[in-house]
């Protein structure tokens, strides 16, 4: 397995394990734009093929295996000041999410970790999130940070062992396909030590 810096060609694996990582709020997000007759995962590849814009591929780390993408990681760092505008501008589900977002200025932002089913277990989301850590730092970020929902077990136990602490939450705001109640969950991590 080898982690490495994502092509534009992974635009669909992309989208498909953001989607995973979102809970399902990027493809009902997705399905608003779409047209008529068009996939809500046809828009998230051709969002995660864009040159610019947080969800790009420019952004995104992926774990390959023989060829084949078996996770993959989206992290930049988030605007120092985090200037959030109009709170009303944005879908009220992502609302919790920027406010949350806001109060990590300057850090590097996980946007998303995910992996296929078949490569659960293997230590594939812990590479990525170690490999993000060190681009991060290598970028003179001092903290990392990231939003998970209180009830993702799995994932919170991860980011508290690879010692990501809770700051702040809020409380999501369900949607259609929404799997956990709860509240999102802010959490840092120095990086400096």
């Amino acid at each position: 397995m080898e982690v490495e810096r994502a092509l534009k060609s992974d635009a669909d694996d992309l989208a498909y394990l953001i989607d995973i990582a979102g809970e399902g709020m990027p493809q009902y997000l997705w399905s608003q734009l779409a047209e008529p007759g068009q996939a809500a995962l046809e828009i998230g590849a051709s969002r995660a093929g864009r040159e610019e814009g947080g969800f790009s591929y420019r952004n995104a780390l992926v774990c390959r295996d023989r060829g084949s993408v078996l996770g993959m990681i989206v992290a930049y760092r988030l605007p120092n000041p985090y200037v959030v505008g109009e709170l009303n501008e944005y879908p009220e589900i992502v609302r919790p999410l920027i406010q949350l977002e806001a109060l990590a200025p300057g850090t590097l932002y996980i946007n998303a970790v995910a992996t296929y089913d078949a490569a659960r277990g293997q230590g594939v989301a812990r590479m990525l999130m170690l490999e993000a850590q060190e681009m991060g730092q290598l970028q003179g970020c001092t903290e990392a940070s990231l939003i998970v929902a209180s009830a993702n077990k799995r994932a919170r136990h991860l980011y508290l062992q690879l010692g990501y602490q809770d700051i702040d939450s809020r409380p999501i705001i369900e949607y259609p396909g929404c799997p956990y109640g709860g509240d999102w969950v802010l959490m840092k991590k120095d990086l400096a030590g």
